[in-house]
């Protein structure tokens, strides 16, 4: 009796076999549609798939002065080749602060275990040329952080706005120009030089720009440059309600970051936001 009712319970053999043989040939089908699908095929689709786009909301927390390009690019080793625009550059310090406040200052940061540069103990009490030069070198850095992420050779491309015939080079230029319109966003024309300035984010057309110039492919609903409170004018559809969603990404660190808007939605030159073509004093 108890060995009946067992059995009863037991599923027959052949349709264990059965079920498992299913099993088997769904999971190879699902792999065999993610691994041919050539709308599912993805190239340079990194985190952040925009260089520098994690970087914008503390810009916006930053305070930022006119300056003329022919004044500022002289403490430039990277974005000085890439502006054609007189930018916006930030306020990290008073610039009235002596070689005292400045020892205590990195003395302080020290002791907290910060990290303190040789440039910032020995520069000159030049707080204009300190945070030019200081966020040229971060861009640098994105710059070809950004491009070993992708798999390209940073250094065939150190000078992106050099001409080349190498076939990656308009990739690298696209890269270089919306690290440097992040770093330094576009100052109004209609703005004197030492005015306080609102940092305009890139235009979403030198996000475009980029996306066309290296080809970048995602296996998901597609790359936007424009979203969230950027995209505040979405309807009802789909893909308007996607486009005025936050997008979630993840730093050079790994570390995930929300972003609640992107990119600008004009095309440069624009009042609006920054993408070159603006007016040089």
């Amino acid at each position: 009796g108890g060995d009946e009712r067992v059995g009863l319970l037991r599923p027959p053999r052949a349709l264990v076999l059965l079920l498992a043989q299913m099993v088997v040939q769904t999971s190879a089908v699902l792999t065999e549609l993610y691994t041919t699908n050539a709308m599912c095929s993805q190239k340079y689709c990194i985190n952040p798939v925009f260089p520098a786009v994690e970087q914008m909301p503390g810009m916006e927390a930053t305070r930022w002065k006119k300056q003329r390009l022919a004044d500022v690019s002289k403490f430039m080793n990277f974005c000085g080749q890439v502006l054609d625009y007189d930018p916006a550059v930030p306020m990290l310090r008073d610039g009235n602060e002596t070689l005292a406040e400045r020892q205590r200052r990195l003395q302080n940061r020290s002791a907290l275990g910060l990290p303190v540069t040789d440039f910032e103990t020995t520069a000159p009490l030049d707080s204009l040329k300190e945070a030019v030069a200081l966020f040229d070198r971060q861009a640098a850095t994105r710059y070809f952080v950004h491009l070993s992420g992708m798999g390209v050779e940073a250094w065939d491309h150190a000078e992106p706005m050099q001409a080349s015939q190498h076939p990656l080079r308009l990739c690298a230029k696209s890269v270089a120009r919306l690290v440097c319109l992040t770093y330094f966003p576009e100052a109004p024309a209609r703005q004197a030089v030492g005015d306080d300035v609102q940092y305009l984010r890139p235009c979403k057309s030198s996000c475009e720009n980029y996306l066309e110039a290296c080809g970048v492919q995602c296996c998901d609903e597609g790359v936007m440059c424009v979203w969230g409170t950027a995209g505040a004018n979405a309807t009802d559809d789909a893909a308007s309600q996607r486009k005025a969603r936050p997008v979630r990404t993840m730093g050079p660190d790994g570390k995930p970051i929300l972003l609640q808007s992107g990119y600008v939605d004009h095309d440069a030159p624009s009042a609006f936001c920054s993408g070159g073509g603006g007016s040089v004093a």
